[in-house]
């Protein structure tokens, strides 16, 4: 009995390591010393000096000594992940991540395999227990053992700091691509870790200053959706320069880098970031602009509790800027270049054409057929965007809208070449306000359909900073910052009359008495409301 008394105590160590390690989210923790109590046989534990009941006791099996690893570690804001399908369990501490298989010896210890003296098992009541030997070797702190009364005393050393490290890893666009790569790191780097990149790697702490500007020229529409800096946010970025590159930087992060959360930016991403999410329960997930789906149904992937998705409504904003151009073309002529036809792209595209089709029917055309319409099949190649958008100013499209990452930059170059403005030419960019971009084309772009990856990205930090991350989908669209259009150069094109006609679809959007399309397909049967 000794022998497991000594192995209780052993274990509550590092639970109380544990606890020290993940409540650091500030940069100290909350109280100086964090206390915990054990009685052997008793559900009945004491953390600082409050009694708190359990719903299971440590169990002896086989002269092995299993402790509920989620009743203890929780108590303590320790953080606790289990698979069911795959009944793997992951268990974050601080900066070490211990991960294991319900019913196996073989584990993992910040990706490096390791062999546990006894196997995890789930108990009568389905609570999971684990093995101390697992964890033994993580001591270090007070332990008192009091015989008499059969209690362990476990005190925390205090101050604790903990460092959240935030991983991200790119599409093939990269950082530079004036899309959705760099509004997601703005979303990271800026906004929640308030630090501005070095050109050549490394970052500088920001100025209040700076970083109120950033939000000014990138996000006036959120001035009330309470972004601030978060404290002690290390972003560490893995740039994918091909699609082999998804699943050895994602990782790298989970398992050399030991990141609390991974964004993975794309849909593109979106196989790689189950395979690795659900391989790491112990590391959360946040996908960009992509559920999970099966490769042969389409039917979206179970859940898994470490991973969350966010998805936009792209259809919204490509709505409204599709309005915009029906009303500002001179020629009746508008077009639209695609990146990759995957599902965000395509809600770009249906939209547009339905807003296009509002307020301007002879420019949508029969079927939509006088919109010029061509995907690039890449997000990465600005000739191919360029020689597409020439071909569309020379058949006389004066409207141009693309949704292809930084091969639409080609747009924007043939435009300026084409003489932009002055010829009557303009451009919409995408995602971000790419009017305010100086190396793009800002004289020259007309409106941008906007989607705020950036500030999905710094929710998504925040929950986990917080502790209120939730597995999931979760969709942003007009109503809640989701999505919008930049003003850029709107007033100069449009009259008062034309202005105040779009905000109304804006609000009959956000009202729902107007629903855009999600599929190109449906455009010519869907049916736009009148007044236009």
């Amino acid at each position: 009995m000794e022998a497991n008394v000594k192995r209780i105590v052993s274990l509550f160590v590092v639970l109380a390591m544990m606890v020290g390690l993940t409540l650091g989210i500030s940069t100290t923790t909350a109280a100086t010393t964090t206390t915990l109590v054990l009685t052997v046989g008793k559900v009945d534990y004491k953390l600082d000096g409050v009694t708190k009941k359990g719903d299971q006791a440590p169990e002896i099996t086989s002269g092995r000594t299993f402790v509920p690893i989620r009743l203890v570690a929780e108590s303590f804001g320790a953080d606790v992940n289990y698979d069911a399908a795959t009944k793997k369990v992951g268990v974050l501490l601080g900066a070490t991540q211990f991960e294991f298989t319900i019913g196996q010896k073989a584990a993992k210890v910040n990706g490096d395999a390791v062999l546990m003296d006894a196997a995890a098992y789930i108990s009568k009541a389905g609570r999971t227990l684990i093995p101390i030997r697992f964890v033994s070797e993580k001591s270090g702190l007070k332990v008192d053992w009091n015989d008499k009364a059969r209690t362990v005393t476990v005190t925390t050393k205090a101050p604790i700091t903990t460092t959240i490290k935030v991983g991200l890893v790119t599409d093939v666009g990269g950082r530079g691509d004036q899309s959705f790569n760099d509004s997601a790191l703005r979303g990271l780097e800026v906004w929640a870790a308030k630090k501005a990149y070095v050109k050549g790697g490394g970052y500088t702490t920001m100025t209040d200053a700076a970083y109120t500007q950033s939000l000014a020229d990138n996000a006036p529409d959120l001035s009330n959706r309470g972004i601030v800096p978060l404290t002690n946010i290390q972003p560490v970025i893995l740039e994918s320069k091909e699609q082999t590159d998804y699943i050895p930087n994602l990782t790298k992060l989970a398992e050399d880098e030991n990141c609390k959360l991974i964004v993975a930016v794309g849909f593109m991403l979106a196989d790689a970031t189950y395979e690795v999410a659900k391989s790491h329960p112990g590391t959360k997930f946040m996908l960009i602009d992509a559920v999970p789906s099966d490769p042969n149904t389409f039917a979206p992937l179970p859940t898994l509790p470490n991973l969350v998705c966010f998805l936009f409504k792209e259809e919204q904003c490509g709505y409204l800027v599709g309005a915009i151009a029906g009303m500002a073309t001179k020629n009746n002529k508008v077009g639209y270049i695609g990146g990759v036809a995957v599902p965000a792209v395509q809600r770009y595209e249906a939209g547009f054409m339905a807003g296009v089709k509002t307020t301007n029917p002879t420019a949508y055309g029969t079927d939509g057929k006088n919109v010029a319409n061509v995907y690039a099949g890449s997000f990465t190649d600005q000739p191919k965007g360029k020689q597409i958008a020439q071909t569309m100013i020379s058949q006389k499209c004066d409207i141009l809208f693309h949704a292809a990452g930084a091969t639409g930059n080609g747009m924007f170059e043939a435009i300026k070449e084409a003489g932009g403005p002055s010829k009557g030419i303009w451009g919409i960019g995408v995602d971000v306000d790419m009017g305010k971009n100086p190396n793009l084309y800002p004289e020259g772009t007309l409106t941008c359909a906007m989607k705020h990856v950036d500030y999905a990205t710094w929710e998504a930090v925040k929950a986990v900073a917080d502790g209120t991350f939730n597995p999931g989908v979760v969709t942003l669209s007009l109503s809640d910052g989701g999505v919008t259009y930049a003003q850029d150069n709107v007033a100069k094109v449009l009259s008062a009359d034309q202005m105040a006609k779009v905000e109304a679809l804006r609000q009959d959007i956000i009202d729902g008495t107007v629903v855009p399309p999600t599929d190109p397909k449906a455009v010519p049967a869907w049916t736009p409301p009148s007044g236009f």
